[in-house]
């Protein structure tokens, strides 16, 4: 459960009435005790194992798209940022295959954006051996560099809180959260939705029973989609999400590599929702930027050599264990495990 201090702090919001599903998940995640800012949520022994984690393949793939787009578009000075690098696994798999052309990192500024201090120590000393050619850490992106950019992540977009709204007898309802003070438990409840802003923006939906939307996922895209504008370059994002419409709101708490609700181990599990790609692609075109891709994760892997690289490994290494090794790539590309469920989407100015 959360701390005191957090319940504190959350029924406090809105004179200790109700309030958005949005700000419960945000606190619960992003304030001093939340989940992001003092676990370390990634790897087999925590909450979950992310693509870099399952097969050095995935990163290789990612350094020779990033290496190809950057010698063939930009061939200059640019800044490198990863978004979420978790344990930076993802970097040091991009680096080790960008060595294949040296000037790649030479002209590259690397930025590396956590909030995490544990995650950030994991980086630094996992990262060591680069650390010469002078990562930067932030916390937030900068967007006052010139320089054309190359920015890149994986499950990070799917961290934004959401809002929920159900449409019942063409009234829409919006999903609140309430702290029982008798039994000290959060639960949901549906309030009706009677801003007008907000029912001229839902009526776009109105033939839907459901809709999920994160704004400030939404609001992240568009400052680097104005950014990339800017100065050009090119964004690259992998996570799990859609492109149709939802049946069931996506909403998740992940514990200890099982499913629980939201209002279980508060804090200390995370959050997430599918990403709606939809609207990321929406924003990109609005800012006037190329659509270079939006493929499921099998095809882009395939699309780009995931199955020669294994090929190849397993040529110049007879001591690899080839059942391992397919077992890596089915898990990445199999449409009944990660292939289909994941998307990547890139955009460009380039």
């Amino acid at each position: 459960m959360l701390s005191k201090k957090k319940i504190n702090k959350i029924k406090l919001l809105n004179n200790n009435k109700k309030f958005r599903l949005d700000k419960f998940i945000e606190l619960a995640l992003f304030a001093s005790n939340g989940y992001y800012l003092r676990n370390r949520p990634i790897g087999k022994k925590f909450d979950f194992v992310t693509s870099p984690e399952i097969s050095q393949m995935f990163g290789e793939i990612i350094g020779v798209y990033l290496v190809y787009h950057w010698k063939e578009k930009i061939n200059s000075k640019f800044n490198l940022i990863e978004l979420g690098p978790g344990n930076g696994t993802l970097f040091k798999d991009i680096e080790r295959t960008a060595r294949i052309l040296p000037n790649f990192f030479e002209n590259a500024d690397v930025n590396l954006i956590e909030i995490n201090k544990e995650l950030k120590e994991i980086q630094k000393k996992n990262l060591n051996y680069f650390r010469q050619k002078k990562i930067r850490w932030s916390k937030a992106l900068n967007f006052k560099s010139k320089m054309p950019s190359i920015i890149y992540s994986n499950e990070f977009f799917d961290c934004f809180p959401v809002r929920q709204f159900l449409n019942e007898n063409n009234h829409w309802f919006e999903r609140y959260v309430k702290f029982n003070e008798k039994e000290s438990r959060y639960y949901s409840i549906n309030k009706r939705v009677i801003s007008k802003k907000i029912l001229d923006y839902l009526s776009k939906y109105k033939k839907q029973k459901i809709y999920e939307v994160s704004y400030s996922r939404n609001k992240y895209f568009e400052q680097i989609c104005k950014y990339l504008k800017r100065n050009r370059g090119i964004c690259i994002l992998i996570d799990y999400g859609y492109n149709k419409k939802i049946k069931n709101f996506t909403l998740q708490a992940i514990y200890n590599h099982k499913k629980t609700s939201i209002f279980e181990n508060i804090g200390q599990q995370d959050i997430s929702s599918h990403v709606n790609f939809n609207e990321l692609i929406e924003i990109a075109k609005q800012n006037k930027l190329k659509i270079n891709e939006f493929v499921s994760q099998r095809d882009f892997l395939i699309k780009y050599g995931i199955l020669e690289r294994k090929k190849k490994l397993l040529t110049k290494n007879l001591n690899l264990n080839k059942k391992l090794l397919d077992e890596e790539v089915d898990r990445l590309i199999n449409v009944d495990r990660m292939g289909n469920l994941f998307k990547c989407l890139v955009v460009s100015n380039l």
